[in-house]
C-alpha cells in the first residue's frame, strides 16, 4: 500500500490531559477533512506493534469500486499519515469482514412462518429491498409482505406452531419448530415436535424428529449472541431454543411430574441438531432473555416467576407464550394485515382473518410488552458448556437490595424491585465473575407536547450492574442514576423525542491490574434532526426525522471492595459537543480505551483516552 503524506486533517486545535477520579484521561480533537464528512468510518484497526490505530472512511463509490480515506493516529492521539485508495468491491470483502456492501439496491426473497386464529402452521412470502446509505455504511430495510403459501411438496401436514421460527435471510430460507396434529386438537403435539426447513417457494423438508417425554412448549427460541461485531443477518449464528413442561387440568395424563425439567437444543443455521440437553432450572417461571456464548460456554439470563414450583406449569403463571407465534416483527405483520381489500373491504376483512390470509400470531414485542406489567421474585443466571449444565442459580429480588452499592457522590440507592426492567449486555471478568447491565423504565402515559407517539413509550431511569460470580452467585447490585436526563426530557430541535426514552447502554473494561473495573455508559444528550424532501410534479414533500446522539458518562468499581466512583462526562473540558460516532465509536488498544466522537455537524473529531493500567 503505498503511503501518501497528504494532510486531510488541521493541525491538533486541542489537547487536555486530566484526572478524573483516578481515572487518566487524555483528549484531543481534530478538524476533519471535507471529503471524509461525506463518508462513514467503516472500521478502525489497532496496530500493537506500532502503537497506533488507523480510522478507515468509505466514501461515495460504485458497484466496483470503492473509495477510502485512512488516517493514522499515535498511541499520543497524534495524527502521523493519510493515504487516499481505491479498491475493487470483491477485494474489499476479502480484506474488511466489516465491509458489508452487496450493491446500492439488492432483492431478497424470503419467507416467514406464522399462526392462523386456531394456531395453525402457516407460511408466507415475502420481499426485502435493501437501499445502501453510503452516510452511514448500512442497508435501510422495507419488507414487502406477499401472499400465503401452501407447501409444494408432499411434506404438507398439519402442524401446530407455539413459536420458535428462525428466518436465515443470508439463505432465503426459515427454520421452524412445530408441533405435529395428526388428528384434531391431538394433545399429543406437544409432545412430538418436528424441525422443519423451507425455502422461499414453501419446499419442506423434515430435518429433525423431536419427542417429549410429556407435555412442552417453546419458552425461548432466539439466535446465539456472542462478541462478533458482523451482523446476523450477513453471518447466521446457531439457533438456541428451550422448551419447559406445559401442563393444567386437560393435559394431566401428557404432563410430565416436574414443572422444572426444561430442554435445550443448539440447532445449526442448515438445521442440524448440535446439542440436546436437560436443565433442572430452581424456578418453574423462568423467562430467559438472551444466550450468549463465551469461550466455549453458553450463559444464560433473565428474570423468573417462582410460584409453587413443583405443582405449577409455566403456562399457569404467564398468562401469554413467552416465545413469538410469527417470524414477522411488528411492522411486518402491520403491513400484511392493514392492505387494502377495496369495495366490500371490511367484509373480506372478516373472511381473510378466519381463513388465516391474515397474520394472526404474537411478535416477541407485543408479547414483552404484557409480561413486563408482571412483577418478578427473582433473576436466574446458568452456564452449559459443550451441551452440559455447569450451574443455574436463582437470586430473590429482596437480595438484590441487600447488596446496592451507589457511586460516592450519589444521593439516593437506585432500588430494584423485579418490575419493569430491561437488560442490554453481559461482560466477564478476568476471574469468571458474570456482569449483566440492565436499566428500569417506566411507561409514558400522557401525550408530552401534543405528540401521539409518546403515550406508551418507554421512559428510562436508574441503571443496573448485577454482578455474580462464577457459579451464578450475586456479589454486588451496582445502581447509577443518570442525572440530567429529566433536563433533557424536553424538545430537542422540535423533537417529540426525548432523552429518557433511549437506554443507557454500557461498556466495561477491567484494568490491567485486575483490581478495576471501568464502566462506561452511553447515555442520550441530544438529538439529530434531518430533513429529506420528496420533489414531485406540483408540491414537495418535506419530511424530518430525528435520531439520538449519545455521550460517554465513565466512573471506576473497585473489585475488592465494591466502592464506586463519581461519574463524568468525556469531552466536557471542550465548549462543543461531541457525541459518539454511530457505530465504531471505542478502541482498546494495549493499556488503553480511546473512544471516538464527532461534533453534530461532523466537522471534527474527539478523541478520549483513558488510561486502564491501573
Amino acid at each position: 500500500m503505498k503511503k501518501n503524506r497528504i494532510i486531510l486533517l488541521l493541525p491538533i486545535i486541542f489537547a487536555i490531559f486530566n484526572c478524573y477520579g483516578q481515572i487518566n484521561v487524555l483528549e484531543k480533537s481534530h478538524d476533519i477533512s471535507r471529503k471524509s464528512k461525506k463518508g462513514y468510518l467503516g472500521d478502525v484497526e489497532v496496530n500493537d506493534n506500532t502503537k497506533s490505530f488507523d480510522m478507515i472512511y468509505v466514501l461515495p463509490s460504485s458497484d466496483r469500486k470503492v473509495k477510502l480515506e485512512t488516517y493514522t493516529f499515535d498511541q499520543e492521539l497524534n495524527l502521523t499519515n493519510t493515504v487516499k485508495e481505491e479498491w475493487d468491491v470483491e477485494k474489499m470483502r476479502e480484506r474488511f469482514s466489516w465491509f458489508n456492501f452487496k450493491g446500492d439496491v439488492y432483492y431478497t426473497n424470503t419467507i416467514s412462518a406464522s399462526s392462523t386464529l386456531g394456531g395453525k402452521l402457516v407460511f408466507r412470502k415475502k420481499l426485502i429491498t435493501s437501499r445502501y446509505r453510503w452516510w452511514y455504511g448500512t442497508y435501510v430495510k422495507s419488507v414487502k409482505m406477499l401472499e400465503k403459501v401452501k407447501p409444494t411438496s408432499d411434506a404438507e401436514q398439519k402442524y401446530v406452531f407455539r413459536g420458535g421460527a428462525y428466518e436465515i435471510e443470508r439463505d432465503s430460507s426459515i427454520l421452524v419448530l412445530a408441533g405435529r396434529q395428526d388428528v384434531k386438537n391431538d394433545i399429543n403435539s406437544y409432545m412430538n415436535y418436528e424441525l422443519l426447513k423451507s425455502d422461499n417457494n414453501v419446499n419442506i423438508t423434515v430435518m429433525e424428529k423431536i419427542t417429549f417425554p410429556g407435555a412442552y412448549t417453546p419458552i425461548f427460541a432466539e439466535p446465539l449472541k456472542d462478541e462478533m461485531t458482523i451482523s446476523n443477518d450477513d453471518k447466521p449464528r446457531d439457533w438456541i431454543v428451550v422448551f419447559a413442561p406445559f401442563g393444567g387440568k386437560a393435559y394431566s395424563k401428557i404432563q410430565v411430574a416436574d414443572p422444572t425439567k426444561l430442554i435445550y437444543f443448539r440447532i445449526s443455521p442448515e438445521g442440524k441438531i448440535k446439542e440436546r440437553a436437560e436443565i433442572t432450572a430452581p424456578t418453574n417461571g423462568w423467562r430467559i432473555l438472551e444466550a450468549y456464548e463465551k469461550n466455549g460456554s453458553i450463559f444464560f439470563y433473565g428474570p423468573c416467576i417462582t410460584n409453587d414450583p413443583k405443582a405449577k406449569y409455566i403456562n399457569q403463571i404467564y398468562k401469554t407464550g413467552l416465545v413469538a407465534t410469527t417470524s414477522a416483527d411488528d411492522e411486518e405483520k402491520a403491513a400484511e394485515n392493514t392492505k387494502p381489500t377495496g369495495f366490500g373491504g371490511g367484509f373480506k376483512s372478516m373472511v381473510n382473518t378466519f381463513s388465516g390470509a391474515q397474520d394472526m400470531g404474537q411478535t416477541q414485542d407485543a408479547i414483552d410488552a404484557m409480561i413486563d406489567e408482571m412483577k418478578f421474585t427473582g433473576f436466574v443466571v446458568g452456564r452449559l458448556t459443550n451441551g452440559k449444565l455447569d450451574f443455574v442459580k436463582e437470586t430473590p429480588v429482596d437480595d438484590f437490595n441487600k447488596k446496592n452499592i451507589k457511586p460516592l457522590g450519589q444521593k439516593n440507592m437506585v432500588e430494584f424491585d423485579g418490575k419493569k426492567f430491561e437488560t442490554f449486555n453481559i461482560f466477564f471478568t478476568s476471574n469468571g465473575d458474570i456482569l449483566i447491565n440492565g436499566q428500569d423504565f417506566k411507561i409514558a402515559k400522557e401525550k408530552p407536547f401534543g405528540y401521539d407517539g409518546n403515550a406508551g413509550a418507554r421512559l428510562y431511569k436508574g441503571v443496573y450492574l448485577f454482578q455474580f460470580d462464577n457459579e451464578g452467585n450475586l456479589k454486588r447490585n451496582y445502581g447509577v442514576v443518570i442525572e440530567d436526563q429529566k433536563d433533557r426530557a424536553g424538545f430537542f430541535n422540535r423533537s417529540p423525542l426525548t432523552a429518557d426514552m433511549f437506554p443507557a447502554s454500557s461498556y466495561l473494561t477491567e484494568s490491567s491490574d485486575k483490581t478495576k473495573l471501568y464502566w462506561n455508559m452511553n447515555v442520550c444528550r441530544a438529538m439529530h434532526e434531518e430533513e429529506n424532501s420528496d420533489f414531485g410534479f406540483f408540491s414537495t414533500t418535506v419530511t424530518k426525522t430525528w435520531e439520538p446522539l449519545f455521550s460517554v458518562q465513565y466512573g471506576t468499581i473497585d473489585l475488592n471492595t465494591g466502592a464506586t466512583s463519581d461519574f463524568k462526562i468525556l469531552g466536557d473540558a471542550e465548549k462543543k459537543s461531541f457525541y459518539l460516532f454511530p457505530s465504531k465509536n471505542v478502541v482498546k488498544m494495549g493499556q488503553f480505551v480511546i473512544y471516538l466522537s464527532e461534533t453534530e455537524k461532523g466537522d471534527k473529531i474527539l478523541f478520549s483516552r483513558m488510561d486502564i493500567s491501573k
